[in-house]
Parts: structure tokens; C-alpha cells; sequence
């Protein structure tokens, strides 16, 4: 994905009122110094149904907030940004009128995956959960195709930050992306235990999970960190062994879930799927043995 041409999408835009009291926005200089994150999203709406005209560079919703609501664009232009750090973003797809975005905060419960900054000046109409039941039809919004639209951007977020997910075939990612459930979880959770049995294949959207390997001294070793599209949990779901380390977010994060009781009746018989998840458990394991032979300091 290409990074951000742009300055950084949240700092103040610049506006001026010209002669008739319209708003004219000056447009983002390529190759701007990128500054520190500063403006605020917009705030909660009052009702269940509310239309925003906003004016060019302000932020509509920032990643890793918490979110009960989606948007969807009447007129305009939206840019979608995924944040690296303080100082650099890259946007990574926009939206124009007819589209929507928000829905998995508003489906899952999990923090805004994605920073959303208006490109131009938008109208927006935002609706909670009781307004998409009032009058998401008018928009074409659906219960099941909002639902729909939420798994796909999901799936193709894992799809492209995992080698591993990308070398599966079409027809298989359609059909593990049906079993694969969101889920949020805040930093200091423990999502595998070493030694106890592992109940889940995860793989990390947000956020940055810690390895640790505890020797039998009970001396603890770190391995890299994960980060997003990693993947962990692969041993215990293909040998029902127990955990070879103990993986702990660092930070907040958001992930995919397949139980061990899910793939052990859908996907235990797709050969493909168990070959590339066997690789990755051996590499796995040789770099546990290594760890468990490293003599102590």
C-alpha cells in the first residue's frame, strides 16, 4: 500500500468563508511536514439519526476509539487512513456518496479499526443502532448486508497483512472467513497460557501481543513480539497440546477467533489449510526447542 502523499490527515484543515458565507477548504500540500495527531473526531450525535455537513479535513471517527454507530455518505468524499505511529499514517482506500463505513464498531463492539477523514467538504447521515433499524433500508443498509460488508473489509484486512492467509485458496478463505468471529480485548489479557490446553486459532488485526517461553527454572524468555496479521494458537488447535508459550497483549486489540471446535468440524478434513498451518507450528516449535536448550545467563 502506497504511504500517505498527504499531510498528516488530522491536524486542523484550514478554512476561509468566501463572499456568499460557504466554507473553502485549502487542499493538503503533497509532501507537508506530518504533525502529531490534534483534532477530535466528531462528537456523539444527539439522535438516533443524525446528518453531518462537514467541511474538508475534519476527522469523522478515529482508530482505536470506541464506536456505536455508522456513517453513511450522501455527497462527498471520505479518506480511510491506517495509523502507524504519532507522526505517519497511509491511507489505504476512500469512499464516495452511497458508501458507508462504521459498521464493525456498530456489528462487534470492538474499537474503530480505521481513522476516516472527510476529503472534501461531505454530508454525512450517521445512524446508531436504533437508527439503522428506523431507516437503514431507505440507505439499502440491511441487516445482512451491513453484516456482510463488516466480515469482508474484515477479512480482507487479515487477508493483507498474513502471507500465510494469502497463499490459501479463494473458496477456502471464503469458507474460513464465515467461521472466523471478531473480537476485542483489552492490553494485560492472557489469550494462551504456556502449559495449559490452547482453545483457539487467532489472528491479530490491531494492536502488538507479547510472546514469553517459561523454562522449567521458571526463568521466562521473550520471543519477537506479534503484530498485526500474525497468527498464534496453531499448535494446541492441530495437536491438542498444550501451550508452548504465553502470548499477552501489550496493547488493546482486536482479532479473529476460530475455536478449536469450529475447525475441528469444518476444516480438520482441508488438507490445505492443515499443511500451511503445520508449517507454521513447526517453525514455531524450533524456535521453542531453540529457547528451552539456551543455557541460563
Amino acid at each position: 500500500m502506497a504511504r500517505l502523499a498527504f499531510p498528516h490527515p488530522f491536524s486542523a484543515p484550514r478554512t476561509s468563508p468566501d463572499a456568499s458565507g460557504e466554507f473553502a477548504e485549502s487542499s493538503p500540500r503533497v509532501g507537508a511536514t506530518i504533525s502529531a495527531p490534534e483534532a477530535s473526531p466528531v462528537g456523539a450525535a444527539p439522535l438516533p439519526v443524525w446528518t453531518r455537513f462537514l467541511p474538508a479535513g475534519r476527522v469523522v471517527v478515529r482508530e482505536g476509539d470506541p464506536g456505536s454507530s455508522l456513517f453513511v455518505i450522501l455527497e462527498g468524499k471520505v479518506g480511510v487512513y491506517r495509523e502507524g505511529g504519532a507522526r505517519e499514517a497511509r491511507m489505504v482506500g476512500h469512499l464516495t456518496s452511497g458508501g458507508f463505513f462504521g459498521e464493525l464498531s456498530l456489528l462487534t463492539n470492538c474499537p474503530r479499526t480505521a481513522s476516516v477523514v472527510t476529503l472534501e467538504r461531505t454530508v454525512l447521515r450517521e445512524l446508531s443502532r436504533t437508527g439503522l433499524s428506523l431507516m437503514g433500508a431507505r440507505h439499502g443498509l440491511v441487516a445482512p448486508v451491513v453484516a456482510m460488508r463488516g466480515r469482508e473489509r474484515l477479512l480482507a484486512d487479515a487477508l493483507s497483512g498474513s502471507a500465510l492467509l494469502n497463499a490459501l485458496s479463494p473458496e477456502l478463505w471464503t469458507h474460513l472467513g464465515s467461521a472466523l468471529e471478531p473480537c476485542s480485548v483489552e492490553a494485560g489479557e492472557q489469550l494462551l497460557t504456556y502449559g495449559s490446553p490452547g482453545e483457539a486459532l487467532f489472528i491479530l488485526l490491531r494492536g502488538r501481543c507479547g510472546v514469553f517461553h517459561t523454562h522449567a527454572d521458571g526463568r521466562t524468555t521473550s520471543y519477537p513480539d506479534m503484530v498485526e496479521g500474525d497468527l498464534f494458537g496453531e499448535v494446541s488447535l492441530l495437536r491438542g497440546r498444550r501451550a508452548t508459550a504465553t502470548v499477552k497483549t501489550l496493547t488493546p486489540c482486536t482479532l479473529l477467533r476460530l475455536d478449536r471446535e469450529v475447525f475441528r468440524k469444518h476444516f480438520w478434513g482441508q488438507a490445505e489449510m492443515r499443511r500451511a498451518l503445520v508449517r507454521l507450528g513447526m517453525q514455531r516449535m524450533h524456535r521453542t526447542m531453540e529457547v528451552i536448550t539456551q543455557p541460563a545467563d
